[in-house]
C-alpha cells in the first residue's frame, strides 16, 4: 500500500470522531467546573457524533460568540467561542493547521507548540542571556511592548497569501 493511500485528507481529519474526541479532551482543560462543559460531557457522545454529522453534511455553522472583560493587566474586551466551536478550532487547528504553519515558524516561537512550553521558554531564554551577558555585561536593555489592536489590524488576505508559499 503506498503512502498516498493512507494519509487522510484534512477534512476526514477534521470529521473524524476520534480527532474530535482528543479535541473536546484538549479544549475542556481547565474548564471542566464550567456549566457549558458539563453539559456538553453529560451527552458526550451524542455531542461529538451530532457535530460530526453536521461537519460532513455541511450544516455545521458556528454558534457565535460571547464576549466578556477581563482586568489583568489591563482593561480587554474578549471575544470567547462557545464550546461545541471549541472543540471544533481545536481539531481542526491540532489536526490541520499546525501541522503545515510549524514548519513556518522561527525556532524560538514557542506560543502554544508542542514541545515547546514553560521549560523550554525558560531555557531559551537563559541561553540568550547568558549570551548577551558574556558579550555585553550589563550594557543592555530589555523592550516590553504592547502592539494596541493587533489581532484587530491583521491583513487575513495577507496572512493567507504568507501561509501558503
Amino acid at each position: 500500500m503506498n503512502n498516498a493511500a493512507t494519509t487522510l485528507s484534512d477534512f476526514d481529519k477534521l470529521t473524524d470522531f476520534s480527532n474530535l474526541y482528543k479535541a473536546h479532551r484538549k479544549a475542556k482543560r481547565s474548564k471542566n467546573n464550567k456549566i457549558e462543559v458539563i453539559s456538553f460531557e453529560m451527552q458526550l457522545a451524542f455531542n461529538l457524533t451530532r457535530l460530526r454529522e453536521q461537519l460532513l453534511n455541511g450544516t455545521y455553522r458556528i454558534s457565535g460568540y460571547y464576549s466578556f472583560y477581563v482586568f489583568e493587566p489591563k482593561k480587554r474586551l474578549i471575544h470567547a467561542l462557545y464550546y461545541q466551536d471549541r472543540v471544533v478550532q481545536h481539531c481542526l487547528c491540532d489536526e490541520i493547521l499546525a501541522p503545515v504553519i510549524d514548519k513556518k515558524l522561527i525556532y524560538d516561537n514557542c506560543a502554544c507548540r508542542i514541545g515547546k512550553g514553560l521549560h523550554f521558554s525558560l531555557d531559551r531564554l537563559t541561553y540568550f542571556l547568558r549570551k548577551f551577558y558574556s558579550k555585553y555585561q550589563n550594557n543592555g536593555y530589555f523592550l516590553k511592548c504592547d502592539i494596541k489592536k493587533f489581532f484587530d489590524s491583521i491583513d487575513h488576505d495577507v496572512l493567507k497569501e504568507k501561509l501558503k508559499g
